[in-house]
């Protein structure tokens, strides 16, 4: 049987985490520029990119976290069995861009320099504002040879590499880190404590009509499953990981 899985944020930093997250893969899914759309989609997500690391700078919560699971990686050398140069090259991995986040340029600096990005931007807000005769910068780019193109999307990639490989080395390890267990919504309700915890997953079966909606604070959070349709909820089983 197939499952869905949901992740819920509950605090902004890990909202941004997740967002920034979520672009980054679009950029790396559109890079090709292999169907109509995909530049549009390519620059929005940039844009989008921009626009989060204007408002918050991650790079100090970032390295926080990832120096913390480096922390806790240390308590598991002692473990017997451990795959010790496994486990010395992840705390490696995870010392290395912990201090290389805060050294950093503000991350985005660059791109918000780029006189195609800052052209695109002023526009993109408009309806229809990517026409050629709105962004001719862009109607040019957009006929030069791939290889001049991907030489371009290389340098804006290139400037949030390590946001990029911080936050997905973070995600996975609390991913991995987090264990599912089975609970039951009454009524389609469920509540619980969500003290130091930064997101909850949610493992549902892909068949089931319903899709969670979820509120909370850093105290406590509150599902309900919503019925797809008219489709009655009633008790619904399903998985938890509350990620710390």
């Amino acid at each position: 049987m197939s499952s869905l899985v949901y992740e819920f944020p509950l605090n902004e930093k890990c909202r941004n985490y997740l967002r920034l997250n979520e672009l980054l893969q679009q950029i790396h899914l559109c890079r090709e520029l292999s169907a109509h759309g995909q530049a549009t989609a390519l620059f929005k997500a940039l844009l989008d990119i921009m626009e989060l690391l204007e408002r918050c700078d991650v790079r100090t919560d970032l390295a926080k976290d990832l120096e913390a699971q480096r922390n806790k990686l240390a308590a598991w050398s002692q473990v017997p069995g451990v795959d010790a140069a496994a486990l010395a090259q992840l705390e490696g991995q995870l010392g290395q861009l912990a201090q290389q986040l805060p050294r950093a340029a503000r991350l985005g600096q660059l791109l918000r320099e780029d006189k195609l990005l800052t052209a695109v931007r002023s526009r993109f807000a408009i309806p229809g504002g990517l026409c050629p005769f709105d962004v001719p910068q862009l109607h040019y780019w957009l006929h030069l040879p791939a290889v001049r193109q991907q030489q371009d999307i290389d340098g804006w990639q290139a400037q949030l590499q390590l946001l990029q490989q911080g936050l997905e080395l973070l995600l996975t390890l609390w991913r991995e880190a987090g264990q599912f267990r089975t609970q039951q919504a009454v009524g389609g309700f469920f509540q619980d404590s969500a003290e130091l915890t930064e997101m909850i997953r949610l493992r549902l079966p892909a068949e089931l009509a319903v899709y969670p909606v979820v509120s909370g604070n850093k105290y406590r959070f509150t599902i309900r499953f919503m019925p797809v349709g008219n489709h009655d909820p009633g008790n619904t089983d399903f998985e938890l990981a509350n990620i710390k």
